[in-house]
Order: structure tokens, then C-alpha cells, then sequence
């Protein structure tokens, strides 16, 4: 009789939802490890798995009928249910060991986990029916009552994510917060050209007053790029600074500038890859606040989320050089020290845990890599200069105990930050 395998793993989102996703997984899985302990089956060959693979709309959407075919089967024969579990710190080394336990419709709670994940499913399936793009909020709002908070969907779609190694986008499920301006043009699937350059009309909903909003990559047919470099910048509000100051405008070669309003989405990392690989010979630079969560979001964009490593070679940009905000910048640029911040106890635990080490002989960084999901080039990653330079900048924001952020560049007048910047690209 035929059973079911759906991989799912524990999603670690970044670290504002780490604790609230555990909460949740502690809460709906364990339910049923605590009644199948007994039935674990011997774990399977381990894999490498740190690239997810594009697949046709019909191949993928054929895996998902297969997969309710044999749910109903199991139901309708009174046989059970098995999922494979892939837990997040078994995806760290990039031995994905795999253990399958056998689950029924035996409890309230292990029905609900089963009904959440067929809902997803039938949701991800419709929309690749109707070929038309679903939103995880979309989702929630379908069946509130059914998912109780978002992050459980969150948690759901990336695990089918996984299942399928498919990149999420491929499920037709996005949901765009980026934003991008500059002499860039997006022609996307449905013929639709997004000027990201253009003043926005009442009509278009892809464009606000002061960027565009950065569309799922697998809606993207072409880009058409005047620049000279991409500057990916932390927070909306420089974002929107620059963009409202004619910055892009204003310099000799213009530039693209880009934001995922603090820790990016998925569909504003996937663009900046794809910027990567098809503009290799144009620079891109990240703009960054001075404290933990720049340096973390920065190293987001470069080595990836822990939340996607099994997806890093997709997601990484390794390329992307931190521009600022440096701790070096402080005196090169006479930065009041009025402006200063002195670092909170959790500042000081998020730097730490950035640069610690498991043993003598480890370099700092190394356990942080592997579980963004580096492994092959993980040595090659720690010798070279922009981890170094990272690594650096980590440990004089620990020795310093005070964090800077980017609108102190305008201490002393409203141009301080495009001052800086046109410095900092005049030296590059």
C-alpha cells in the first residue's frame, strides 16, 4: 500500500521570528513524535542538498497530485501516514538525515497538522492551475480558524519548499516588500515593463512614489540595466532619503538602489542574485547600519539565511561588498560621538554568537557558514577578504560597545549621507 513522504523541516526565519516559529513547531510536530517514538525507521542516506532546481509547472504541479493521491489512498484504506522530517540542525552540516515516523488521524492535534499541510497544498496547486501568484498572507486569510497565526503558514510553504526542492517561487507563492529605483527596466512573463525610473500612475500598483516593488523572480523575462552599480540598502527610510534627493540622478554614472526594508524577503535576495549573475562585471555594494542587525543582514545577502540553506547556491551573492557603515568610518568621517549608542546586553549576544567558536582549531565564522548552508566552499569563504573584513568589523563593534546608525551621517546637514557615499564610490 502505498504511503506518503513529505519532507518538512523546522523553518528558523530570521531572528525576530527564530523563537515565535519554535514556539509553533513545539506546539503541532512533537505532538506526534511524542506518539510514534517507537516507530522511527532506520534514517536514510544522507544527502547534500544546498540548491533547489526550477522544474516545469506541469512536473511540479504532477509531484502535488501524486502527493494527495496517495494521502487519500492511506485514508481511504485506513493505512497510515508517513512523513520524513527534515529538522533544521541536521540541514547545519549538510547531512540531511532523514527519519521517518509513522503518524494517524488518531489525535485532534496530529489531524490539524495534516489538514494545514493539505490546505497549503491545495492552495500552492490551484494557483498553479490558474496560473496566477498566491501570497502567504493570502493563505492565512483563507482559513484563519485552520492556521491560527501566519507564521505557521511561513513555516508550511518553506517546508514544501523543501519537500519538492523547488525554489519557493516555483510554488507560485511570493510576497514582495523590496523596493527598487534606477535606470533599470523589469519586462516580466505577462509583457507587463516595469521603468523603475518612471513617476507612477494611479493604475500601478508595482510603483509608489519612491521605488518600485521588486516582483517574484519567476515573473522576470528580462532586465535592462544603464547603471554602473547596485547599492542595497538596509532600511526604507535612507532608501527613500536617496531616492527623494535625486541621489541616482545626481552622480556621473548612475547607480540602482534597492532595499528589503531591513531583513530582506525572498523575492528582493533572488533579484540581487540574478542582478549578480547576469551584470558580473557591475559592483554591487551593501549600505548598512553599524550594529548587529546590519552586519547580520548584510551577511544575509552574501552567504545566506539559515532559514534557506538548503537553497544558498540560489540566494548568496557572494560578491556584494559592505560599502558602510564601519566602524573605521566613525573617525575617517568625524562622526560626533553624540551619536553613538551604547549596545543592549542582546546587541552584545547577537555579536558574540556571530563570531563564535565550537573549539580551539575553529576559525570564527565557521559554524555560522555551515549553517547558512556552506559547505564545499566553506574554507575558501574564510580565507577570503570580505569574510575577513567581516569578521574584523564584528570584533571592533564588540570592542567598541556602541552602535551607529546611517541617519547619524546627517548630524551635521541633510547631505551628509550622499557626501559620504559620493566619497566612499569615488574610492572604489
Amino acid at each position: 500500500m502505498p504511503h506518503i513522504y513529505l519532507d518538512f523541516e523546522e523553518e528558523e526565519e530570521e531572528e525576530v521570528c527564530t523563537v515565535q516559529q519554535q514556539h509553533i513547531l513545539d506546539h503541532t510536530i512533537p505532538n506526534y513524535v511524542a506518539e510514534a517514538t517507537s516507530d522511527y525507521i532506520a534514517e536514510a542516506t544522507p544527502v547534500n542538498q544546498n540548491s533547489t532546481v526550477a522544474k516545469s509547472r506541469q512536473e511540479l504541479m504532477s509531484n502535488i497530485q501524486d502527493t494527495i493521491e496517495q494521502v487519500i489512498t492511506c485514508i481511504a484504506f485506513g493505512e497510515p501516514i508517513k512523513l520524513s522530517i527534515i529538522t533544521r540542525s541536521n540541514m547545519s552540516n549538510q547531512t540531511c538525515s532523514q527519519k521517518s515516523l509513522v503518524l494517524s488521524l488518531s489525535s485532534a492535534d496530529a489531524a490539524k497538522t495534516l489538514a494545514r499541510y493539505l490546505s497549503v497544498l491545495q492552495i500552492i496547486y490551484e494557483a498553479m492551475a490558474y496560473k496566477i501568484m498566491v501570497t502567504k498572507r493570502d493563505m492565512f486569510y483563507r482559513d484563519v480558524s485552520l492556521f491560527n497565526t501566519q507564521s505557521v503558514v511561513d513555516i508550511i510553504v518553506d517546508d514544501i519548499s523543501c519537500h519538492y526542492n523547488v525554489p519557493r517561487s516555483s510554488l507560485n507563492s511570493a510576497a514582495s516588500k523590496g523596493l527598487i529605483f534606477g535606470p533599470i527596466i523589469i519586462k516580466l512573463k505577462n509583457n507587463k515593463v516595469l521603468d523603475c525610473m518612471s513617476t507612477p500612475t494611479n493604475q500601478d500598483e508595482c510603483n509608489d512614489e519612491q521605488g518600485t516593488l521588486i516582483p517574484p523572480i519567476s515573473q522576470v523575462s528580462q532586465v535592462q540595466c544603464k547603471a554602473k552599480c547596485m547599492i542595497v540598502i538596509e532600511k526604507e527610510a535612507t532608501f527613500r532619503y536617496l531616492v527623494s534627493i535625486g541621489f541616482c540622478q545626481s552622480l556621473p554614472e548612475s547607480c540602482i538602489l534597492v532595499t528589503g526594508k531591513g531583513y530582506p524577503d525572498l523575492s528582493t535576495r533572488q533579484f540581487v542574485k540574478y542582478f549578480s549573475i547576469h551584470y558580473s562585471k557591475l559592483p554591487i555594494f551593501a549600505l548598512m547600519d553599524n550594529d548587529p542587525h546590519g552586519l547580520d543582514i548584510y551577511a544575509t545577502y552574501k552567504w545566506g539565511a539559515r532559514a534557506f540553506a538548503f537553497d544558498v547556491l540560489n540566494l548568496a551573492v557572494k560578491d556584494i561588498v559592505l560599502i558602510g557603515l564601519t566602524c573605521q568610518d566613525r573617525i575617517e568621517f568625524e562622526i560626533s560621538r553624540g551619536c553613538l549608542i551604547p549596545m543592549t546586553e542582546r546587541d552584545k549576544s547577537k555579536l558574540a554568537s556571530m563570531v563564535r567558536t565550537f573549539s580551539l582549531d575553529e576559525s570564527p565564522g565557521t559554524s555560522q557558514l555551515r549553517d547558512r548552508g556552506w559547505a564545499d566552499d566553506i574554507v575558501e569563504q574564510l580565507a577570503s577578504e570580505g569574510h575577513q573584513c567581516y569578521i574584523k568589523e564584528v570584533n571592533q563593534l564588540i570592542k567598541s560597545g556602541y552602535k551607529l546608525e546611517l541617519q547619524s551621517l546627517n548630524h551635521s546637514g541633510p547631505y551628509g549621507l550622499t557626501n559620504y557615499l559620493n566619497t566612499k564610490l569615488a574610492h572604489i
